[in-house]
């Protein structure tokens, strides 16, 4: 005769989120050829897709050989709404300073998390560039709860100008940095690809040297620089 198998254990309280979309199949139980029921005694089995109802008990038996346990694990289940999507502005405008990145972006809500898809995926890190045009989407996570819906935010930056990376220029003719060609508005040149200051128009360019464009349109300059190499 073989003995009949105890409950399974676990935890008596199970919390999920309600975009998640839980069943059966999320709750958990310790043991053997688990089984859930909708009673502490008898019934059929509940099948794994049968959504969990907030507030509701499920009932767990484990099995051990061909032999069901005729006690049952009680779980009370707790669904917690999903939090809304957190609120900012559609349009997130940057320039100047340092390349903008994901922590540049605002956002209001609670533990702001940011992602490159409206859903799913895995959320960016704080340091990503941000791209020019690109979309970007918040979500807000309550408690342990994260909103399915998120905010959708598109950034503009204030592109490079454009030209070409590479210019050539004679000697005799003391090529200064007035000579250098960029296509933009405002447009400034510099020594670095980022930072420093901009450098004065009579500065005599050298061989070999990198020189980098930026422009300002409107009160902003961009933070990304067309990148020139000069030749004499």
């Amino acid at each position: 005769i073989t003995a009949i198998p105890s409950a399974p254990t676990g935890t008596a309280t199970q919390s999920f989120c309600s975009g998640s979309s839980p069943t059966v199949a999320n709750l958990a139980a310790t043991g053997t050829g688990i089984k859930w029921y909708a009673a502490a005694t008898g019934g059929t089995a509940l099948a794994t897709t049968t959504a969990l109802v907030n507030g509701t008990h499920y009932f767990a038996s484990q099995t051990v050989g061909t032999c069901e346990s005729s006690s049952r694990l009680n779980v009370t289940v707790t669904v917690t709404a999903s939090p809304a999507a957190p609120t900012g502005t559609a349009t997130q405008t940057f320039c100047g300073g340092t390349p903008p990145t994901v922590a540049s972006l605002a956002a209001t809500g609670t533990a702001i998390k940011w992602y490159a898809a409206l859903t799913g995926g895995t959320a960016l890190a704080t340091t990503t560039l941000l791209v020019n045009g690109t979309h970007y989407y918040a979500s807000q996570t309550v408690g342990t709860c994260e909103s399915i819906l998120r905010l959708n935010v598109t950034v503009s930056l204030t592109p490079a100008p454009t030209g070409s990376a590479a210019q050539s220029f004679c000697s005799g003719t003391s090529p200064t940095v007035a000579k250098l060609v960029a296509t933009g508005t405002a447009i400034k040149w510099y020594a670095a690809a980022t930072g420093g200051t901009a450098l004065a128009t009579t500065t005599a360019v050298v061989n070999g040297t990198h020189y980098y464009a930026s422009q300002t349109i409107g009160t902003c300059e961009s933070s990304a620089r067309l990148d020139v190499t000069v030749t004499i």
